[in-house]
């Protein structure tokens, strides 16, 4: 039981591990490309925007050349003041002159840097990457020509590297805050997801806890019932058929009690199955088994895993029955408590077994220690490991010869 659980527990462990890694991997994958992407936009759209401002400046140029240099300098620092992703703007003469440039100190300077062949171009406009005066940068020539198509100079616009570079750095930052972002978000709905998962296993583990322990009951029982049958054939086969009648009778009154004041009073599947289970455990050891009165479990007042309910209640039931097993008494009596209010819990289990010497009340939770034997005296260690686990508490009231007295006391 105990191994598939484990396994069941590891399963679940590693479906929200596989998840995680997906959703992350995904995440990661899809930004990558479409930061890779966007990169490549941004690239095309520089590419793009010097080429139209270029083609823009050349028109306007046209209507510009012949104004004197002071009004077109002015009318150009307009112009290009209003375009974006464009670093440097100038305009060459046939001669290599400068007529306008964006730093008005070269203006009427000469131009020694390289252009293309424009008597060669196919296109309108070349655009390359190149060094310059002001580091690495991306230019665009676009030839201009008089009303005769002669030659008349070219418009050279400039995008530095670092500019670029730039654009890109903002792109990329901003996809690894959206990343980051969408991976917390992922996160915290598989968080989600996750403590649902947790909460439909611990239900159905509760589920299967149950069944075990219903299947134990119904084996006990089965037990029981075939020592009744035996006594109902004996009243028969000795003609006591009115005492066989009562008898019968009496079983089915006690058992539907039984019964229904479990299913009634205790919240929770696992542990109403256990104390049924336990109860016909009791018949079987011809023990008596009562509830104190007002027993009750509220599963609304208190949140205690299943699994430590059952272990705790369960080793502290079977030590009680195994103590008036190895004792010479007749009234054989286990008393079983189970109450609740908000936020605590107090579970009693009493006996009239042999009782705990005063000598060992102090050794009876150390690991190893009984008096049974070597090989035992786990069970009680582990409960009370436990219940100090959760935060509660164990104590014991005994009397030689009359029996003992567990109580739990646990809040949450």
């Amino acid at each position: 039981m105990e191994d598939n659980k484990g396994n069941l527990g590891q399963l679940r462990k590693e479906i929200t591990r596989t998840q995680l890694i997906l959703i992350i991997s995904v995440t990661i994958l899809l930004s990558a490309g479409g930061m890779i992407i966007n990169i490549n936009s941004n690239n095309r759209a520089f590419n793009q925007t010097l080429q139209n401002t270029s083609e823009l400046i050349t028109r306007l140029y046209s209507f510009t050349k012949k104004m004197s240099q002071e009004e077109l300098t002015v009318y150009l620092d307009n112009t290009v003041s209003s375009i974006s992703n464009v670093d440097i703007f100038s305009i060459v003469d046939k001669s290599n002159n400068r007529i306008y440039h964006t730093n008005h100190q070269l203006i009427n300077t000469k131009y020694e840097g390289s252009h293309p062949d424009f008597s060669n171009m196919s296109l309108s406009y070349y655009i390359e990457d190149s060094n310059g005066p002001s580091g690495p940068q991306r230019r665009t020539y676009s030839p201009f020509y008089d009303e005769n198509e002669n030659y008349e100079g070219f418009i050279m616009t400039i995008a530095l590297k670092t500019s670029m570079r730039n654009v890109t750095k903002h792109t990329v930052l901003l996809f690894l805050v959206v990343t980051l972002a969408a991976i917390f978000i992922e996160l915290a709905i598989c968080t989600t997801i996750s403590k649902k998962i947790k909460k439909e296993f611990i239900s159905f583990t509760e589920d299967f806890e149950g069944t075990k322990f219903l299947v134990d009951s119904m084996r006990a029982n089965n037990h029981d019932f075939t020592n009744k049958l035996h006594v109902i054939l004996g009243l028969i086969q000795i003609g006591q058929y009115e005492k066989a009648q009562s008898y019968i009778q009496n079983i089915s009154i006690i058992q539907k009690e039984t019964v229904s004041y479990v299913m009634h009073n205790i919240q929770n599947n696992s542990l109403a199955a256990l104390l049924i289970g336990k109860i016909a455990r009791a018949s079987e050891c011809n023990v008596k088994f009562k509830f104190r009165e007002n027993s009750q479990y509220n599963s609304q007042d208190i949140e205690i895993p299943s699994e430590a309910l059952v272990t705790i209640s369960g080793n502290l039931i079977d030590n009680a029955l195994d103590s008036m097993n190895n004792s010479s008494g007749e009234n054989k009596i286990l008393t079983v408590g189970v109450f609740t209010k908000p936020g605590e819990l107090l579970l009693s289990v009493q006996d009239t077994g042999f009782g705990i010497a005063e000598n060992f009340k102090d050794k009876i939770f150390d690991n190893g220690f009984s008096t049974k034997g070597e090989g035992r005296g786990v069970g009680l260690y582990h409960t009370s490991q436990l219940i100090k686990c959760m935060g509660g508490e164990i104590f014991v009231e005994s009397q030689v010869g009359h029996g003992a007295c567990f109580t739990v006391k646990l809040k949450r």
